[in-house]
């Protein structure tokens, strides 16, 4: 276990790493203009079909069955793989086929807001990336297949291949003065990727011959896994398409600019919470419910005091994360307001999507996972309605704020299906007027760059510290954490 998670963080690790220097370096060659704007816009036609289709059908339906199957029936397990795999052959090429034919009413029905020259090349985009999806799936299939014989090779490299194709159509694309080849980095990745997987898991022996058992019956175990969970990415990718009308609707530079700030807080996400919330799936599972819940309840307070100054931060220095991290080349004064603003609404719940990863984290290691679902489908309506009824009377800073919101309704459901609303809330409730007297502190800050960036982080650290200082029960979290 010890092993698998530790090639899955390096690995997510290194590809997030390539992913900042690819939008560090995208932001420098087009900043908000239209072929960012084109690649957000075709990314998301060409996966929210494809995720719509299969995120649960692998995660949920055959991983589980196959490595059950494994142990027991290999021939069977076989059938399963190879079924599927068919399936998704066919898919792939009616969702092929229809992007390449309809790929500029996608963009109109998935960016409506957008003017005729971003909408032809976002369909441009769209055709390119369209032709990857018959890879993309077969890989993740693969991936799973892989993970199934407690192997993680394919899944940890995921990440930094596609950013490592991202990056180099992006140095293509700038030096032959033609955008549309950035989208020709997704499919190239994953044709890659899918050739290599084919051959690593073929040569590992993890390849099972072709078989035919029982077929039907395993159709019908599958459908019985995944039928409680079918509403989940209804709503998840209509939460997204929602959020690129939203966004196209309120300007096409916001379009790119939703990325390059949400980039910023995922990061911060993975990097604080996503390492606690694989811990925690190791040490609550098979836990006594009561043991669970106070170990859980221990956890709670040291994360919200390390995710709530960094919240801090990213809402009151976001001009300053944005400058520092994207204002160069193309990247404009209005593509800098633009990002920040957003960044704003993600930095207010910052701390509200790392609880709630852990929180979600820990309903799957008490084996919850219909409730877990339920507590982000919570979620996810809250953060469609934000979106659709705030935009036009707040802004940009919406579609952070829709975020944050969805999350803060995310982390009350899991808490409180977990027992811990309870701690949850006194600790938000202590860390609320420490994090307003940083706002104000952080007043005198300089405005722009690197020196902005340090006065409001030392700042909101200061003020912190005090509070550490000052408050018992604080000190006794932070000792905690130390040791």
């Amino acid at each position: 276990m010890r092993a698998a998670v530790q090639r899955l963080v390096l690995g997510g690790l290194a590809g997030k790493l390539l992913g900042m220097v690819r939008e560090v370096l995208l932001a420098a060659a087009y900043g908000t203009g239209v072929p960012a704007t084109a690649t957000r816009v075709a990314q998301t036609g060409t996966l929210v079909p494809v995720d719509f289709f299969t995120a649960d059908v692998l995660t949920a339906g055959f991983l589980p069955l196959h490595k059950e199957l494994l142990g027991t029936d290999p021939a069977r397990a076989a059938t399963l793989f190879h079924g599927l795999r068919t399936a998704l052959w066919v898919l792939s090429g009616i969702l092929t086929v229809g992007l390449l034919v309809l790929a500029r009413p996608a963009v109109d029905l998935l960016a409506p807001g957008l003017d005729a020259g971003a909408a032809t090349a976002s369909a441009e985009f769209l055709r390119v990336m369209a032709v990857g999806i018959p890879s993309y799936l077969q890989f993740s299939l693969l991936s799973y297949l892989e993970i199934s014989h407690d192997g993680f090779r394919l899944s940890s490299a995921r990440a930094t291949a596609q950013n490592l194709g991202m990056l180099a159509s992006l140095g293509l694309a700038w030096v032959l003065h033609q955008p549309v080849v950035l989208a020709g980095g997704f499919a190239a990745a994953y044709v890659v990727l899918h050739a290599w997987g084919y051959a690593s898991v073929r040569r590992r022996g993890f390849l099972p011959a072709v078989s035919t058992e029982g077929g039907r019956e395993l159709l019908g175990r599958l459908w019985r896994r995944l039928r409680p969970l079918l509403l989940l990415p209804l709503v998840l990718q209509g939460s997204v398409v929602t959020e690129r009308i939203v966004a196209s609707l309120l300007g096409d530079q916001v379009v790119a600019a939703v990325d390059y700030a949400r980039f910023v807080a995922s990061t911060g996400v993975n990097l604080l919470a996503v390492p606690l919330g694989l811990a925690g799936l190791a040490a609550l599972s098979g836990l006594d419910t009561t043991v669970a819940r106070e170990r859980l309840a221990g956890i709670l307070p040291g994360l919200l005091l390390v995710v709530a100054p960094v919240s801090v931060v990213l809402a009151v220095g976001s001009s300053q994360v944005v400058e520092v991290l994207y204002a160069r080349g193309a990247f404009d004064a209005r593509a800098v307001a633009t990002s920040a603003s957003v960044l704003t609404g993600f930095g207010l719940g910052f701390w509200a999507q790392s609880c709630a990863y852990v929180l979600v984290k820990a309903l799957n290691a008490a084996n919850k996972n219909t409730v877990a679902a339920g507590s982000l489908l919570a979620g996810l309506v809250v953060t469609l309605a934000v979106n659709v009824s705030l935009h036009a009377l707040l802004g940009p800073v919406t579609l952070g704020l829709a975020a944050s919101a969805g999350a803060v309704v995310t982390a009350a459901v899991a808490a409180h299906l977990l027992g811990v609303s309870r701690t949850l809330w006194r600790w938000v409730g202590a860390c609320v007027p420490v994090a307003l007297v940083a706002w104000g502190a952080c007043a005198w800050a300089p405005a722009r760059g690197w020196l902005g960036l340090v006065a409001v982080g030392g700042c909101v650290l200061a003020v912190f510290a005090v509070a550490v200082l000052v408050l018992a029960s604080w000190r006794r979290v932070v000792l905690a954490l130390v040791r």
